[in-house]
C-alpha cells in the first residue's frame, strides 16, 4: 500500500499524518510534539496497534517516525458448552 494522508490519535492527541500499512507492519510519520510517548496506543479508522519503534527523525524535533506491528488474531475462541458437564451427587 502506498503512504496516505490520515485522521489519526496517539493517546487523546488527535493528529493528521502520513500512513503506510502493510501486512505486517504499520509505518507513521507525524509533526513532532513534545508530549508524544512511545508507550501510547495509536488509533487509525478504529484500528487500535502498539508502538513497536519510534524515533525523533534527526533529531530536529521536525517528525517523528513510529513503527507498529500488524497483530494477527487468528486463534479460534474457547466457547464455553452450554450444557454444565459437572455430575451432581
Amino acid at each position: 500500500m502506498a503512504w496516505e494522508l490520515k485522521a489519526i490519535e496517539i493517546g487523546s492527541k488527535k493528529l493528521d499524518a502520513q500512513v503506510n500499512i502493510d501486512e505486517s507492519t504499520v509505518e507513521i510519520e507525524v509533526p513532532y510534539y513534545k508530549s508524544f510517548k512511545d508507550s501510547d496506543t495509536i488509533k487509525i479508522d478504529k484500528e487500535s496497534y502498539q508502538i513497536s519503534f519510534s524515533k525523533n527523525l534527526g533529531n530536529r524535533d521536525e517528525v517523528i517516525v513510529i513503527i507498529c506491528k500488524q497483530e494477527k488474531n487468528n486463534e479460534h475462541k474457547q466457547v464455553k458448552s452450554r450444557k454444565d458437564t459437572t455430575v451432581q451427587w
